[in-house]
């Protein structure tokens, strides 16, 4: 965190890189419209605040009222600076808080509609409609009925450290398997 802070321009320039490898910037989005790297500033100070408490929250701690809340606060809070003038934030702020933390797949239409079968399956309302608490819960209950294979699967792929290109020794994390999964299981049918 130290880092983000010392140069945040830099930061910026991740961030915005990331979110644009992802698709968030297409030609008639908001974010390429009317943004610039300093756009990211404000989500920089969200990310800061909220660092200490999100870091190491896995979907096994997606069960309890304050964890849910505590990421429909964060989820609010980076779509507030991400997309000020409103519009559809669940796909960028997701993505931005699997970059960021790895602590939340992210809800892209894919994953959506795997997970949209999932809940029907389980005669739970579209949580996908707005992210929140009912949100957070599907995927808390989902980790909770695969956690073995999903902790398998975590454990088995490490991060990559930048410095050496070299693995980093932490694996990926649990809330990725799940994205990975939400993903492919529509993707590729």
């Amino acid at each position: 965190m130290e880092r983000v802070r010392s140069d945040r321009q830099a930061s910026c320039m991740q961030l915005g890189y990331y979110l644009a490898s992802w698709g968030m910037l297409r030609g008639s989005s908001y974010l390429f419209k009317n943004t610039n790297a300093r756009h990211y500033l404000q989500a920089l100070e969200v990310i800061e605040r909220y660092t200490s408490e999100i870091r190491g929250l896995t979907p096994a701690d997606f069960g309890t009222q304050r964890n849910q809340e505590l990421l429909v606060s964060v989820y609010r809070e980076l779509g507030d600076t991400l997309l000020p003038e409103g519009g559809r934030r669940i796909t960028l702020v997701t993505k931005t808080m699997m970059g960021v933390w790895g602590v939340f797949p992210s809800l892209d239409s894919y994953f959506v509609q795997t997970f949209g079968a999932i809940a029907k399956e389980r005669k739970k309302v579209n949580p996908f409609s707005k992210f929140s608490v009912n949100t957070v819960e599907l995927i808390g209950e989902f980790y909770e009925t695969h956690q073995k294979e999903i902790d398998r699967l975590a454990a088995a792929y490490q991060t990559v450290d930048f410095a050496s290109g070299l693995p980093s020794g932490r694996s990926i994390p649990a809330a990725k398997v799940i994205d990975i999964y939400g993903f492919g299981a529509t993707y590729y049918r």
